[in-house]
Order: structure tokens, then C-alpha cells, then sequence
């Protein structure tokens, strides 16, 4: 298969080398240029969108929404894991008339969240509740903020900066990223919990009366950043010609310490009656993060089942509902190392 893969950073990067080794023709497009497979420097245009069979999308958020315009309106399949700010789905008419499929939010989380969900949707009865905690993580704390750089600064800055949606008591609300702090116990020890805006799609296509998405970071990690976005540093409004946004994304982009990091997510459902619970750790492995594995590996996994979908936008919850597509992405992920455990717990009355 001939695959177009937009940017050529982190993530990018990871899946254009996946592909290339598993046979497929990788054509990578990236302004900056840059170390993949099929390297072409330049933007969206500068490609033969239309030879391709497929595109992947891995563009940092604020060049997300065009890009895949683009693709879309040439009647490419697009797998796309930008965290673009976006209706991802708003694109659904565009990928219709041209006869594309289009799968987007196809990372972690945006992502196989979402594909979890709708399993557990799809397996609990009168739903109540979704809790779903994710984060990647150095293996230790480290530097200023006991954080590594694994993607996209930008994007990260827009995840402490971006309004987070959650659902409670069946009305979606706005709230402020970084409240609402808690601490977890998680099997790497005990992380910081607050909200971001994960649920994307989730808030259109359920009907569960409370969701949210929590970020994990180690303690000691929102206090930080809580600092820099009040002194005006995640801002993109100009100060004497700066912005400060830039400026702050090209510093964080330094901090990319040589350390292993570690993904880990933990996806839970509960009815009156049952109670599932999804967890998933990801190992870096050779060159690779577990960042760069468990995004990369999630967007591959989906060339399975894109196919055999409808033309137009289909959320990730949408093939986690489907016992006939869900089991080839679970099949995707185990062969390349990345298992999902479920525990199961049923309440009853003696």
C-alpha cells in the first residue's frame, strides 16, 4: 500500500518508519524535512495527494485541520492523531462527497480511549459512569517540571491551555485544564490527575451521563505549569513583538532528557451493577518511546479496519462498538507488544 504521512516529528516520525518496515511505500511530507522514509520537504501541496492509498496524519494541532481538508477533498482515506482545536468531525460532509473514509483523534488518547469506551459501552448496560486516566510519564521525575518532551510542545501547551469538556449529570461543562487536581494510585506510584479535553467525539456520539478525561503527571507537576500559564507564558497574544507561546514551546522543546518514559492509561466504566476496568502500560522499545509506540502503534493498528468503513468521518468509539473491527486493532496492538488488561467486578444482592 502507498502511504502519505503528514509531518515528520515524534510521532510522525515512529509511524513512517513502522510502516515502511512492514512493506508499505511511505511518501512523508514535513516543512521542516526531516529523518523518514520517502522524505519530500513541503507542505500538503507539495505531494501527489491522490497517488496515495492512504494518509496518516501527525501533524502538530494548529496545521492539523487543513492538512486534512486537503487529503479529504482528494478522496484519500486519512488516519489522523492531531490534537487539532478543531471539530474533527465537521469534516464528515467533505470526506463523504469525495468518497473518503476518515478516522480522527486515532492516537492514545484521543484514540484507544475512545475505542475502549465504546467497548464499554457496547458491554455494560445503563452506563453511568466513564473515568478515563492517562498519561505519559518519564520512568522517574526529571528536570523542572518531572517531565520529558515526547510530542508535539505546542500541543502540550494546548492540553494545559485548551478548555476541557467534561459530562455531568448528562450536560456537557466547561472547565478550567489543571483543576480539579487529585492524586491516584497508579502501578507506577502515586500521580497528579487534572483535566484536560480528551473527550472530543465522545461529547457528540454518547449519551453516558458523566465523563471526563484526567492527564496524569507526577506530584509537584501542575503547581509548575499552573505557574507559567498564570504569568502569561502559554499565551499567543504578542508582548513587544513576542509571543510568548513560541517562545515557551521552543523551550520546552528542550527538555527531552535521556530517560525512559512509560505510557499508562486506565480506561473504567460502572452501572449500578458492574463496574469494567481497562489498563494499559506501554514500554518504550529500542530507539522508540512508549509515547511514540503507543500513538504510532494505535494509528496503524486502525489500517485494519479503515477499509471496511462507510465513507465520511468515523469516530474511534465507532470501531470500539464494533465486535468485527475492534477485535483487529486488540489483534494489532498484542502482536506489537501492547496488551490491555480488564478487570471485571459485578455487583449483587444476596
Amino acid at each position: 500500500m502507498r502511504v502519505l504521512v503528514l509531518g515528520c516529528g515524534n510521532i510522525g516520525r515512529f509511524i513512517a518508519r513502522h510502516l515502511h518496515e512492514r512493506g508499505h511505500e511511505v511518501v512523508s511530507v514535513d516543512v521542516r524535512g526531516g529523518d523518514c522514509p520517502g522524505m519530500v520537504k513541503g507542505d500538503v501541496e507539495s505531494v501527489d495527494v491522490k497517488s496515495a492509498d492512504l494518509a496518516v496524519g501527525a501533524l502538530p494541532g494548529p496545521a492539523a485541520y487543513k492538512a486534512a481538508e486537503r487529503v479529504l477533498e482528494r478522496g484519500v482515506d486519512l488516519i489522523d492523531v492531531s490534537y487539532m482545536p478543531e471539530d474533527a468531525l465537521s469534516l464528515h460532509d467533505v470526506a463523504k462527497r469525495s468518497g473518503a473514509r476518515y478516522i480522527p483523534d486515532a492516537g492514545v488518547a484521543p484514540g484507544l480511549s475512545n475505542m475502549l469506551v465504546g467497548r464499554l459501552i457496547s458491554e455494560i448496560p445503563k452506563l453511568e459512569e466513564i473515568k478515563i486516566y492517562v498519561g505519559g510519564v518519564p520512568r522517574t521525575p526529571v528536570g523542572p517540571l518531572g517531565y520529558s518532551i515526547t510530542w508535539s510542545p505546542y500541543d502540550l501547551i494546548e492540553e494545559y491551555t485548551r478548555p476541557a469538556r467534561i459530562v455531568r449529570r448528562g450536560r456537557v461543562e466547561s472547565v478550567d485544564p489543571l483543576s480539579d487536581v487529585e492524586l491516584v494510585d497508579t502501578p507506577l506510584g502515586k500521580m497528579e490527575a487534572f483535566y484536560t479535553d480528551g473527550l472530543r467525539t465522545l461529547l457528540k456520539t454518547s449519551k453516558v451521563p458523566n465523563m471526563f478525561e484526567k492527564t496524569l503527571r507526577w506530584p509537584g507537576h501542575v503547581e509548575r505549569v499552573r505557574l507559567l500559564r498564570d504569568l502569561g507564558l502559554m499565551s499567543d497574544e504578542a508582548v513587544e513583538g513576542v509571543r510568548p507561546r513560541q517562545v515557551l514551546a521552543a523551550l520546552l522543546s528542550r527538555l527531552r532528557f535521556q530517560v525512559p518514559d512509560v505510557v499508562y492509561m486506565k480506561v473504567a466504566g460502572e452501572s449500578p451493577d458492574e463496574r469494567i476496568t481497562y489498563e494499559v502500560v506501554v514500554e518504550p522499545s529500542g530507539e522508540w518511546s512508549a509515547m511514540q509506540r503507543a500513538t504510532g502503534l494505535t494509528a496503524a493498528s486502525l489500517i485494519t479496519a479503515i477499509k471496511d468503513l462507510d465513507p465520511g468521518a468515523t469516530p474511534p468509539e465507532a470501531i470500539g462498538l464494533s465486535n468485527k473491527l475492534m477485535p483487529r486493532v486488540l489483534a494489532y496492538l498484542k502482536q506489537n507488544g501492547i496488551g490491555i488488561n480488564v478487570e471485571k467486578v459485578t455487583r449483587s444482592v444476596l
